[in-house]
């Protein structure tokens, strides 16, 4: 157990490069918030991408258009048909008289147009919403295919090329975010590392004298750890602080924008703080010839 002293020392000797170079330090904090601002900046893009890719799926329905030679019963019982359908939620009747209403209102100022018609060419419908746990494009075509078998059916329209499109590009940026993560996971290390070698190279004389007094290969690594660490931290903050401050920016022409909320913002610095004590560890492994089963 470290006694008070101890821990004072510990303290000061994990701020003193800090002290000693505070240009080589800054440029460290920089170099490292840079990468990592661009890493925030395409998870924020992810996850707004999943929220809209959600909230399409939320719109994804299912227009059943029926034949106009089908008795009205047989129209009817295909109501509870539909309902009876795993991942069906609701099920909405639309008359062609309603539909064609829709459509005028839809024309606006060209509504005149209609009064060319001899009769209404809009067939019934039944508007067909899913559940939460159909709203892929997988289920959905799944669905469509078995209500296509049915005579009553004439044709059937669903808005799945643009969510498939979007389901695309949330991969693509999911990928883009993996890879950019692993390059700044090692462009930390790498950074961050050499910042500890350098003090641990301006520090080889006080280590020496601290082996020769019988202190433990932890005691003294445990500065340069926390050192790393605390470059993680502050370029972990400067990272987020950047973002949200471009976020605020973005706020009022990007409405509805999602940020991160508290606990992935303290788990995005959590990782920053893990970034930099990998990499003091990494120096240390080789400048310090700390023993393994240390």
């Amino acid at each position: 157990m470290l006694n008070q002293s101890q821990l004072r020392y510990l303290a000061a000797e994990s701020l003193a490069g800090f002290r000693r170079r505070k240009l080589t330090t800054g440029v460290t904090i920089l170099i490292m918030a840079s990468a990592l601002l661009v890493l925030a900046a395409l998870t924020l893009v992810t996850l707004n991408l999943g929220t809209v890719l959600e909230s399409a799926r939320g719109g994804l329905d299912l227009r059943v258009y029926l034949r106009d030679d089908v008795p009205a019963e047989e129209l009817a019982a295909l109501h509870p048909r539909l309902l009876a359908i795993p991942g069906v939620d609701q099920v909405t009747w639309i008359d062609s008289e309603a539909a064609l209403v829709e459509f005028r209102r839809q024309l606006g100022d060209d509504a005149p147009l209609l009064e060319l018609l001899d009769r209404n060419p809009l067939p019934s419908s039944y508007h067909v919403t899913f559940t939460a746990g159909a709203r892929d494009p997988e289920s959905v075509r799944a669905i469509r295919d078995e209500v296509a078998q049915w005579t009553e059916v004439s044709e059937i329209l669903f808005n799945q090329d643009w969510v498939n499109a979007l389901e695309r590009w949330t991969y693509r940026f999911q990928m883009a975010s993996l890879v950019v993560g692993l390059l700044v996971f090692i462009a930390a290390i790498f950074v961050i590392s050499n910042t500890v070698k350098l003090t641990i190279a301006s520090s080889a004389r006080v280590i020496q004298v601290q082996k020769l007094v019988g202190a433990t290969n932890a005691f003294i690594r445990t500065p340069f750890l926390c050192e790393g660490m605390i470059h993680g931290l502050l370029a972990g903050i400067l990272a987020m602080t950047l973002l949200m401050a471009c976020g605020r920016l973005l706020g009022a022409s990007l409405g509805g924008m999602v940020f991160f909320s508290a606990a992935q913002t303290a788990g995005f610095v959590a990782f920053c703080v893990l970034l930099g004590l990998l990499g003091s560890w990494a120096a240390m492994r080789k400048y310090l010839a700390l023993r393994s089963d240390i």
